[in-house]
């Protein structure tokens, strides 16, 4: 863990994305659009980093986080966000006075986990009956690596340890099949499945959603993020990233 807690202390500081994110990157598009369009109550971010998200949603829900990191958990705590440092591999609660939440969000978390089943135990255990779960995590076969497979080329993507897994602390992989398969097993409705981040299958692919766009509709900035949403939305098994919308099943 100690190796682990090295990467997330350095991503803790790297990875503070601004508001500009969220209306240029899809993922972070998506998460918010879904967030927003939610009734008002109580949200929970279990991994939340420096607060970025529920940042952005405490003007829309009463939002709480944890992370890991123990810097990143002091930066939240001096901007005044409720967030408090989580295990997420072993608690077996979280330490809020909320009983419940309406919503909780894992978003680029259970792709860290050793075990990620214990993460998603914990969101049951704290959503409310029919409340709404938003995940999401790398997918392990976008189009970039299932062409570099096909040609018996190494991806650095898939495997642990290695240069790219080093850098992003990812030690597990998932597929939609295989995310939906421990979704359901752990008590959670799939609602919709998406695909984010279309544009990171390459060089190619980043110049059609940011050229293509910014031709058609030149005063919108937004607009290439959403092309890459409309890709995620007709090929998800394609894209970089995964969304989850999913609910508590009764059972």
């Amino acid at each position: 863990m100690a190796y682990l807690g090295d990467i997330y202390s350095k991503m803790g500081v790297t990875l503070d994305p601004s508001d500009e994110y969220f209306d240029t990157d899809s993922r972070f598009m998506a998460l918010e659009g879904i967030l927003r369009s939610l009734p008002a109550g109580k949200l929970c971010d279990l991994g939340c980093g420096r607060g970025a998200l529920i940042r952005r949603l405490c003007d829309h829900h009463e939002c709480y986080g944890t992370d890991f990191d123990s810097g990143a958990v002091q930066h939240c705590q001096s901007a005044g966000l409720r967030v408090q440092q989580v295990d997420l591999n072993e608690a077996s609660a979280l330490p809020f006075p909320v009983s419940a939440f309406d919503v909780i969000v894992i978003s680029e978390v259970c792709e860290h986990l050793l075990n990620p089943r214990n993460a998603l135990q914990l969101a049951k255990k704290h959503l409310k009956s029919g409340g709404t779960l938003l995940l999401t995590v790398p997918n392990a076969v976008p189009l970039f690596a299932r062409l570099k497979l096909l040609f018996g080329r190494s991806v650095d993507w898939l495997h642990y340890p290695s240069e790219a897994t080093e850098t992003t602390g990812h030690i597990r992989f998932y597929t939609i099949k295989s995310m939906s398969r421990l979704l359901q097993q752990e008590g959670f409705a799939i609602s919709t499945i998406s695909g984010v981040s279309f544009r990171m299958n390459g060089l190619l692919w980043q110049r059609l959603c940011y050229w293509v766009p910014r031709g058609l509709f030149k005063r919108c900035k937004s607009a290439p993020a959403n092309m890459d949403a409309w890709l995620g939305k007709v090929m998800p098994g394609f894209s970089p990233g995964l969304l989850f919308v999913c609910t508590k099943s009764a059972r």
